[in-house]
């Protein structure tokens, strides 16, 4: 490069010799891009060889002429259509045309001088990557060789070189970063900063002395990457983490950053960092070949960059300078630019936007997917803990993992069911899994969205209330949820218009089951006022696939989204076959999804009118509770900021004087006789025509309207036949008085079991129940106990094995039975059973968590009963020790609600002393209180 007198020879342009500049860019310049770099040199040697003794600093003109010249002829290419990439690294190979003459041109300038030092001119950043936008900045590294070694005359021409380069480029507009180092200041900055590492990673000679780049990047990989990877990767995930959250932790967004934000730039970037540290990978090539990806995911991840930098190029043009925002007063302009040509700017902003969306959601899950498993850390020999095996998949460290890789082929069902498991047992999807849903997602087909089945295991992931939304997301990440509720479907990277929004239709729709989540177990305002009403809904399920449908109707651009989306409503739930009566609660709240912040901010609520409008609408109290959760949540999902204390406060106003009403109301009172009746008819049809009239009166006439809420028509048609039974064998068979009638239902597949008990009530028979099913060593999930006027009990419990969560076998329905009856009878102590037993440790208990009982006495929730809420963390054997706690206090429950949600006991009882008598007596409730937290803690 040098001459012995310090200068460079005339017209010497040195271009670095790419094979000793290793690691290769993520993705060399094709052939196209090369051509079009070698009429930019062509063009320079025409227009930036300078005139004999004259100086860069005389010639800026020239400068700024060749620059506007080829960034036109960049403009041209781009608005051509020409890839993203493709003018980007074009660009930045104009740069380096620019700069290497420059550099000449400098060392032409100087004086003769002794020999000059050993001087490399490094590209870094996004100029080192050879990706430029418009308006990037062009950060250069002037590498040197050690200080103490150069003279004061070697020193003055490394300043004199640095000095002329950079202020010749500053003189022509550019906006440049420099640094002047040493290998050994590289490599103490890089080792003290994780940032300044992934910049001198992208290091590119660009001219210089290429013998010292060499060296240069041969130490730099031995201090600074060799021994750092598992440093590395776990700083860049916590730099992904906090930089997606900083910038809304959705792709989504209504404004996004296309660097910075989520599916933006630097994710694609990130990963291939990450895959060079851990892997030594450092394109996506390399990645498919290692199985990293799949050829169609490596297509997705291309197409994704591309149209991101062409999107930032058209930014750049737009704004005249360096944004990475697409805010709303740009997007017209930017869309019009990128070729979207609708006659309207919105429709041309839709367009534009659901390609972005469905890009920038394209690469954050393949980008993250591949993250978490270049993160994961091999289980040190003999540390590995057992791998539970289910269903064709296995639980390991907390995660999902298939057994084999035709497991979802061999049983498509499994598709959905491992969103169960993932529920019921604390899991992740591991990554491995989550790839292969996404490629294998054509399984869920026509029939299997048609599958009696699936439905039933969808439902049952919606009705676990406060742990639902993350198993929906995992769902919409590998493409699950779309196809399998194609009303959702739709409204993936579906724009909204509304300024208040902050994301796509698809995003808003899960951050309000997020929110919903929210409310089940908070501890702050406004989250927690809502908690109430979540914890008493009947039918959560209702509310989550409301919440799931409510904007449906905007991918029909009709007037009025929320008419269109009650029709779409009605219709998956029909698909999803639900009972009339449930499908006109689903439909009624999400038409009126919109009205109690309509009614409650814009009407006057001292107008009894107003009410009496509004609560006519409504048509229960049902309905009033999932309405006002409705709105919360999808008030608080559709922006941070649009929810405050005074819209809260309205909001309850509206509630309570609709619920003040509603509880008086004669009109009210009669549409729900009306809907009994309706319901009367579907069972009558439903049972066999000898079926006895009176027993079906007998039965809608002797259960409370909570049974009616919870039990569609076959269930109660189920429970009829049960009672029916029973009440045979006492009138045929007097010595099996005592004899209970039990009946399962049936699904391996989800891993659990239904048992259905009906025998007479009577003193402790829930705790003998309770103690029997753990006994036999049978974990309860949740139970139902209902008891008709006659003393006929219809009690059901949700179990599986206390030993591992899996499904009970015949054995133990058999050993059930068998010790029930004896318990029944009078001939087997529970306690003592439950002694010998042997003991489980509860799915949750296995993985850690700890949850602080807490017991809760409340005497005004229940005008005829004392309520009792009991919070404890799940143990097989939890609800029996509470239910003889009760008993043995003189206790008599009259009902009970019984969950357990993400490992905690949450236990509901309505009870009373044995006249049937609300409890008032305080030393009474404290010596209760006090009681039942010594069987919790037991």
């Amino acid at each position: 490069m040098f001459m012995k007198d310090g200068r460079v020879p005339t017209g010497s342009i040195r271009v670095p010799d790419e094979r000793r500049c290793l690691p290769p860019p993520f993705r060399p310049p094709s052939g196209p891009v090369n051509a079009l770099i070698a009429k930019i040199e062509e063009n320079a040697r025409r227009r930036l060889v300078l005139p004999p003794l004259s100086k860069p600093s005389d010639e800026i003109p020239r400068y700024k002429q060749f620059l506007k010249v080829e960034s036109h002829r960049l403009r041209i290419l781009h608005r051509g259509g020409a890839g993203g990439l493709e003018v980007c690294q074009a660009r930045a190979g104009m740069m380096d045309v620019m700069v290497r003459h420059i550099w000449d041109a400098v060392g032409r300038s100087f004086p003769a001088r002794g020999k000059a030092p050993p001087v490399a001119l490094v590209a870094f950043g996004g100029y080192g990557r050879g990706e430029l936008n418009p308006a990037s900045d062009i950060d250069l590294m002037f590498l040197h060789g050690p200080l103490p070694s150069l003279d004061a005359e070697g020193q003055r021409v490394l300043a004199d070189w640095t000095s002329g380069l950079l202020y010749t480029l500053w003189d022509v507009g550019l906006k440049v970063g420099h640094a002047v180092r040493a290998i050994d200041d590289c490599i103490q900055v890089a080792n003290g900063d994780m940032q300044s590492k992934t910049s001198l990673l992208e290091a590119r000679l660009v001219t210089g002395d290429a013998a010292l780049f060499a060296d240069f990047q041969k130490q730099f990989h031995a201090a600074c990457v060799a021994g750092h990877a598992s440093e590395y990767v776990q700083q860049r995930l916590e730099d992904q983490r906090t930089r997606r959250l900083k910038h809304g932790n959705s792709p989504a967004l209504q404004e996004p950053n296309i660097k910075n934000g989520v599916g933006g730039l630097r994710d694609f970037q990130n990963l291939l960092w990450m895959a060079y540290f851990k892997e030594g990978l450092r394109t996506v090539g390399d990645l498919q070949r290692e199985e990293f990806l799949g050829s169609g995911e490596r297509r997705q991840l291309e197409a994704a960059y591309d149209f991101l930098l062409r999107t930032r190029t058209e930014l750049h043009h737009v704004a005249g300078r360096a944004i990475d925002v697409l805010a709303a007063n740009v997007k017209p302009s930017v869309a019009t630019g990128l070729g979207y040509a609708d006659r309207s700017p919105q429709a041309r902003v839709e367009a534009f936007m659901r390609d972005y969306y469905t890009h920038a959601r394209n690469l954050y899950l393949i980008t993250r997917i591949v993250e978490q498993r270049l993160a994961l850390v091999p289980t040190p020999a003999g540390r590995s803990v057992p791998a539970q095996q289910f269903d064709g998949f296995k639980a390991v460290e907390g995660q999902l993992r298939h057994v084999y890789k035709t497991t979802l082929r061999d049983d498509p069902r499994r598709f959905l069911r491992a969103f169960l498991h993932c529920q019921q047992r604390g899991l992740v999807l591991h990554p491995d899994l989550a790839q292969l849903m996404r490629q294998q997602v054509s399984l869920v087909d026509r029939g299997f969205v048609a599958d009696r089945h699936n439905h039933t295991t969808f439902l049952e992931i919606l009705n676990q209330r406060g742990n639902v939304a993350a198993h929906l997301r995992a769902m919409h990440e590998v493409g699950f949820l779309g196809k399998f509720i194609p009303e959702f479907g739709r409204l993936t990277n579906l724009v909204q218009h509304e300024f208040y929004h902050q994301y796509a239709v698809d995003e808003h729709t899960l951050a309000c089951v997020e929110k919903l989540d929210r409310v089940w177990d908070a501890t702050e305002n406004p989250y927690r006022r809502y908690t109430a009403l979540l914890r008493g809904l009947e039918r959560p399920f209702v509310l989550y696939l409301a919440l799931l449908l409510h904007d449906a109707g905007k991918a029909l651009n009709s007037g009025r989204h929320e008419v269109a989306g009650g029709d779409l409503a009605e219709k998956a739930g029909r698909r999803l076959r639900l009972d009339p009566a449930t499908i006109a609660t689903l439909r009624l709240v999400i038409e009126l999804h919109l009205a109690m912040v309509q009614v409650s901010q814009r009407r006057d609520l001292e107008d009894p009118g107003v009410i009496r409008e509004f609560a006519a609408r409504i048509q229960g109290q049902e309905n009033l509770d999932l309405l006002a959760l409705h709105t919360f949540a999808d008030s608080m999902g559709t922006s941070d900021t649009l929810w405050n204390g005074f819209k809260d406060s309205l909001l309850w106003s509206l509630y309570h004087k609709t619920k003040d009403l509603l509880r008086g109301g004669t009109d009210f009172i009669q549409a729900e006789q009306r809907q009994r009746e309706q319901l009367r008819d579907f069972v009558r049809h439903l049972l066999p025509k000898t079926f006895a009239p009176d027993e079906i009166e007998a039965h809608f006439a002797g259960l409370p309207p909570r049974y009616f809420q919870l039990h569609g028509a076959k269930e109660i048609a189920r429970d009829l036949t049960l009672a029916h039974r029973f009440m045979h064998l006492q009138l045929t068979e007097a010595e099996r008085a005592l004899e209970p009638v039990v009946a399962w239902d049936d699904d391996r597949d989800r891993g659990y079991a239904t048992v259905h008990v009906c025998t007479w009530d009577w003193a402790g028979l829930f705790s003998k129940i309770t103690g029997t099913l753990t006994a036999a060593g049978l974990n309860i999930f949740g139970a139902q106990i209902f008891t008709r006027t006659d003393g006929i009990v219809l009690d059901t419990f949700y179990v599986a094995e206390a030993r591992g969560g899996a499904f009970p076998g015949p054995e133990s329905r058999e050993r059930f039975e068998k010790i029930l009856l004896q318990a029944l009878t009078g001939d087997l102590d529970v306690t003592k059973a439950i002694a010998q037993a042997p003991r489980y440790q509860s799915l949750w208990q296995a993985a850690g968590e700890s949850i602080a009982p807490r017991v809760r006495v409340d005497n005004q929730a229940s005008p005829t009963a004392t309520v009792i809420d009991l919070e404890a963390e799940d143990r097989v054997g939890l609800l029996y020790r509470v239910s003889r706690t009760l008993y043995r206090l003189g206790l008599s429950i009259t009902l009970a609600r019984i969950s357990t949600e993400k490992g905690a006991a949450l236990d509901t009882f309505y009870v009373t002393d044995l006249e049937g008598d609300k409890l008032t007596d305080e030393a009474r409730l404290a010596q209760i209180e006090k009681k039942l937290r010594e069987a919790l803690a037991g």
